[in-house]
């Protein structure tokens, strides 16, 4: 449904660019999967990823869920050039990832909005899951899955760990927390139009139910530009997807936080303009901690100089070795 222009491409180019280092040890290959809508109803649509595998076998898989107008491209991009992705990393340090687009989002399938239902992106995710141990996406089975969410898609995770616990074995929540800043997000609604308007999907067929960023916004509302790179900003602007919002609130409240049953890491951005500040890690774990039960053995990260879109900072690498060492010690399965 999207087709960048060519300076889009070429800012994509620059900013995804692996590291040659890296092109030995992994090995990544797109992914599409039938998923329905609804609890048994037909699975007539089609989620797009990218499954990337590191050297050796691994037994956990990351499932990377992106946030609201963000695809896939989101975990593959690098606020600071010279180090690796958040996808790079996980597998140079033995975990496979999934990265996908939400239906509605990026190369996945794009329905008419009003078949979409509160439920539609948890009942997809869950069918990623079934079919990532089941060993039928890419012929590759896996005894264990961690669900790394950002913003919305954090939501998403949490919702799913709590309400299913025992189909994951760890959840790590990053660009969301129990405390959002609810005169913010309403300020940033307003840099939020139809898709149909916006030069970047204009004539594509997309109904109105079809939101996403109004041209330069994000710059705005997701960066703390002192420590953000030009041309990370622009590549961001560049990859922007569509998204769908079904009627009734996509936030689902922190009360739920108690039913999750596995390890649990929350990281966020010390700048992040759409939640309530917590300055320091000890304070955002001190704020979260009353949500969550013991087996959550909840660990909470605070990025400094970073604001929502934490892997396009140049603070990325910070928090990415935080999450390779919460995951050895709290989850295991990496390829050796």
């Amino acid at each position: 449904m999207r087709v960048p222009t060519a300076t889009a491409a070429l800012l994509l180019t620059l900013t995804l660019a692996p590291p040659a280092a890296n092109a030995a040890t992994t090995t990544c290959e797109p992914i599409r999967a039938d998923v329905a809508m609804t609890s048994g109803g037909p699975a007539d649509q089609r989620v797009a990823g990218t499954l990337c595998l590191p050297r050796g076998r691994a037994a956990t898989v990351q499932l990377l869920i992106p946030g609201g107008f963000y695809g896939q491209a989101y975990w593959q991009m690098r606020g600071d050039r010279r180090r690796p992705s958040y996808v790079e990393t996980m597998t140079m340090a033995g975990y496979a990832t999934l990265a996908i687009d939400r239906l509605g989002t990026g190369a996945s399938t794009h329905p008419p909005s009003t078949r979409f239902t509160q439920d539609t992106h948890q009942i997809v995710v869950r069918r990623l899951i079934d079919r990532l141990r089941t060993g039928r996406i890419g012929g590759h089975r896996f005894a264990k899955v961690v669900l790394v969410g950002h913003s919305l898609g954090s939501t998403l995770a949490r919702t799913i760990a709590a309400a299913h616990p025992a189909e994951v074995d760890g959840v790590i929540l990053t660009g969301e927390s129990s405390a959002p800043d609810q005169s913010a997000f309403e300020k940033m609604g307003a840099q939020i139009h139809r898709a149909a308007d916006d030069p970047r999907f204009a004539g594509q067929g997309l109904d109105d139910g079809y939101l996403t960023t109004r041209p330069g916004m994000r710059a705005t509302w997701f960066y703390h530009r002192p420590n953000t790179a030009p041309h990370a900003i622009a590549a961001d602007e560049a990859a922007k997807t569509t998204d769908v919002f079904p009627p009734g609130d996509s936030y689902t409240p922190p009360s739920i936080n108690k039913n999750i049953q596995v390890p649990v890491l929350i990281v966020n951005g010390e700048h992040d303009r759409l939640l309530l500040p917590a300055r320091s890690s000890a304070a955002l774990r001190a704020q979260e901690a009353p949500f969550y039960g013991p087996r959550a053995k909840l660990e909470a990260m605070v990025v400094p100089d970073t604001g929502h879109v934490l892997n396009l900072h140049r603070t990325a690498s910070t928090w990415f070795s935080k999450v390779r060492d919460w995951a050895d010690r709290r989850v295991g399965g990496a390829a050796r």
